[in-house]
């Protein structure tokens, strides 16, 4: 029976890869994880925290969390353990202070989804934006920045940013601020390291589409979303840009939140499946200008 015993235990790191696997699979099980042994917790506590769905519509899988819930996981937690445990965060409907908290709480953050912020009598936008690991941005410009007398283009934070999307009016962005008049894609294109954009048929006029397409060469994914009445005026609209240029798709999306979130889960977010149907246009298995990609939710 000893020997049984002995036999059924794991190697340490085995079990740490284990435990690591299960709560980056499902998060919001690691609670109970966490119950399992002291090593266990110390494993995979940061992992409940790597992801923070401020907000409604929070997918299952994911830990759900509110505004006070994350006040005192702040007061509690070392800004250590915070700054190397918070990467992806989703806030929705906060105040722009609020959001300034959260955001400077957690400068590890890599992906944030951040739409909308409440209009603040005194504060439009964020007090400050200083997110040095941003990688990927989901948002209205002018909830982060003073586009009257900004380029966020141009601002430190979005220097390393690899993945936006957009929710704004390309044309407001353009009309304000100290740059404007200069076109969008002239602008995008002094991001170094942007490789996959993101723009709303309703508001991204196919012109945009040229000039980014033209002036961003670094650009290897633009996805132009439509809502559902817009598909066949927006598939008539983009049919010769984006049927030309293989690194343009167009797509319906229903829930972009649920996305995003499937997205940190799984890894299959609507730039996943972007650049399989490129892939697909390139290699030949598909009509290189087939870009209308239907949505996969």
């Amino acid at each position: 029976m000893a020997e049984a015993h002995m036999c059924s235990c794991l190697p340490p790191e085995l079990e740490f890869k284990i435990f690591k696997l299960a709560a980056l699979s499902r998060p919001a099980s690691t609670p109970t994880l966490m119950r399992v042994a002291w090593r266990v917790k110390q494993w995979v506590e940061p992992l409940f925290y790597r992801t923070l769905a401020i907000g409604e519509e929070v997918i299952d899988g994911l830990p759900a969390c509110d505004m006070q819930t994350l006040t005192r996981i702040i007061q509690t937690k070392s800004p250590a353990f915070l700054a190397d445990a918070v990467r992806n965060v989703m806030l929705r409907y906060q105040e722009p202070y609020d959001a300034h908290v959260i955001l400077s709480a957690c400068p590890g953050i890599e992906n944030l989804y951040l739409t909308p912020l409440f209009r603040h009598p005194t504060h439009h936008t964020l007090p400050a934006f200083d997110v040095p690991s941003l990688r990927q941005l989901y948002c209205h410009l002018d909830n982060v920045f003073d586009l009257y007398s900004i380029d966020p283009f141009v601002h430190t934070t979005l220097a390393p940013i690899t993945h936006l999307e957009m929710f704004d009016d390309p044309g407001t962005i353009e009309r304000h601020g100290p740059m404007r008049d200069i076109p969008l894609g002239t602008r995008l294109s002094v991001l170094p390291h942007l490789t996959h954009l993101a723009l709303n048929l309703d508001h991204a006029i196919i012109w945009v589409c040229v000039q980014v397409l033209a002036e961003c060469a670094c650009l290897r994914v633009l996805v132009v979303f439509c809502e559902n009445e817009w598909q066949e005026e927006g598939r008539d609209a983009g049919s010769e840009v984006l049927a030309s240029d293989v690194r343009g798709v167009m797509m319906s999306l229903r829930n972009y939140l649920k996305d995003w979130q499937r997205g940190i889960l799984t890894g299959n977010d609507y730039w996943a499946r972007a650049e399989a149907l490129i892939a697909k246009r390139i290699s030949g298995e598909v009509d290189r200008r087939a870009f209308f990609l239907e949505d996969a939710n």
